[in-house]
C-alpha cells in the first residue's frame, strides 16, 4: 500500500482520538495518567470543530471558554460528529501549553509555550526547543495510549461502549 492511500485509510483515527481525549478528558476530570508515576492535564479550550463524516461535511464550530460543555457541542455528538479540530490545554509539571489540535494529521498549531525562565538570549532558544519538544513528547504519549486501547479488540469494544454511553442524551 502506497503511503498516500495509508493516509487516506486510517485518516478516521486522529478523529476518533480527539474524541476519546474529550471522552476521556470529560470522565477522569482532565486527568491521564502517562507511565506509571506522571499525570497531565488535557482540557478542551475556545473552540471545537465537529464534522459529520461521508459525503457532505457538515461542521459545527463552537466558540466557548468551554466548547465541550455546550449543548450543540453534545448535540453535534449524538448526530454523529466526530471532533475534527479542538483547541486544547495541557498542564504538566507546573508548565501550561495551548495549541489547536488537526485530526486529519494530528498537527499542533498556534502553540503558546509556557514562559521562558531563562535570562540569557542563547538559553532562552535552547528552553523553547526543549518546551516545543516537551509538548510533543507528551501528545505523542497521549496518542500511544489511545493506540494500546484501539488496536485491543477486547479493550476497544467496552471503551466504544462506554463512548456511546457517554454521548447518549440524557
Amino acid at each position: 500500500m502506497d503511503l498516500v492511500n495509508r493516509i487516506a485509510n486510517t485518516r478516521f483515527l486522529g478523529r476518533e482520538f480527539l474524541t476519546w481525549l474529550w471522552f476521556r478528558s470529560e470522565r477522569q476530570e482532565g486527568l491521564f495518567r502517562l507511565g506509571e508515576d506522571r499525570t497531565i492535564e488535557v482540557w478542551f479550550d475556545a473552540r471545537l470543530t465537529l464534522e459529520a463524516l461521508g459525503d457532505i461535511k457538515e461542521q459545527n464550530v463552537i466558540k466557548s471558554e468551554s466548547p465541550t460543555e455546550t449543548e450543540e457541542a453534545r448535540a453535534s455528538l449524538q448526530t454523529g460528529k466526530q471532533v475534527k479540530e479542538a483547541r486544547l490545554r495541557v498542564v504538566f509539571d507546573q508548565k501550561q501549553w495551548t495549541a489547536t489540535i488537526k485530526a486529519d494529521d494530528l498537527s499542533l498549531h498556534g502553540l503558546k509555550i509556557p514562559a521562558v525562565l531563562s535570562r540569557e538570549e542563547d538559553d532562552q532558544i535552547y528552553e523553547r526547543f526543549d518546551l516545543l519538544e516537551e509538548i510533543e513528547d507528551l501528545m505523542d504519549e497521549l496518542f500511544a495510549s489511545f493506540r494500546l486501547i484501539r488496536l485491543d479488540d477486547d479493550a476497544w469494544r467496552p471503551e466504544v461502549a462506554s463512548i456511546r454511553e457517554w454521548v447518549r442524551p440524557e
